[in-house]
C-alpha cells in the first residue's frame, strides 16, 4: 500500500513540476501531497495578495512531526514562504510510528506580516474541495497543520494581511 501511495505522490508532483516556474501571479494553487515548494507574494494590495510559485519538487519523505525545525534552511529570500505538504509521523516504535501517520502543511513564513489565508482540501482523487481551518501564518515562525486522514491535493489562496 505505501509503494502504491509513494508512486502515486511522485506521479502528481512530477506533472506539476513541469509546469515554467516561476508561475504567473494569482491568487491561489493547488498542491499535491508528496510536494515540496515556495511562493513569492506580491503584497502590493494587502487585501487582495497574489502570488507565484517560484519553486516546487517532488517530496515523498516520511517526516518527524514534532521536529521540522531542520527541514528549512536558516535564510530564505524575504517575502517568501517554504511549503512541505507530505506526510509526517511520531513515535518510538514502528508500531507507533504507523499508528500515528499524518498528513503534515509544514511551512516558514519568510515575510514581516502575519498572513490569513483560506486552504481548502480535497479528499479523493476526482472529489470536491472543501474549506478548511488553519492557523494562518506568523512573520518568521514555522506552521503547522495536521490532518489524521489522507488528502490528495491541497488549495491556498486568497492571502491578506491580518491585523492580528
Amino acid at each position: 500500500m505505501k509503494l502504491i501511495a509513494t508512486f502515486f505522490i511522485l506521479f502528481l508532483s512530477l506533472n506539476i513540476s513541469a509546469q515554467e516556474l516561476p508561475s504567473p501571479y494569482n491568487s491561489g494553487y493547488e498542491f499535491p501531497i508528496g510536494a515540496k515548494f515556495t511562493i513569492k507574494l506580491n503584497t502590493a494590495d494587502p487585501k487582495n495578495i497574489t502570488y507565484s510559485i517560484i519553486k516546487f519538487e517532488p517530496f515523498t519523505e516520511i517526516i518527524n512531526t514534532f521536529e521540522k525545525d531542520e527541514l528549512f534552511e536558516k535564510t530564505g529570500e524575504e517575502g517568501t514562504i517554504d511549503f512541505y505538504f507530505c506526510i509526517g509521523t511520531h513515535g518510538e516504535s514502528e508500531k507507533e510510528k504507523n499508528n500515528n501517520m499524518q498528513v503534515l502543511l509544514s511551512f516558514k513564513n519568510r515575510t514581516k506580516f502575519s498572513l490569513k489565508y483560506i486552504s481548502e482540501i480535497q479528499r479523493n482523487e476526482e472529489g470536491d474541495f472543501k474549506e478548511t481551518s488553519n492557523m494562518g501564518a506568523y512573520p518568521g515562525a514555522i506552521g503547522n497543520e495536521m490532518w489524521p486522514y489522507m488528502i490528495n491535493m491541497i488549495r491556498l489562496r486568497d492571502f491578506e494581511i491580518s491585523n492580528k
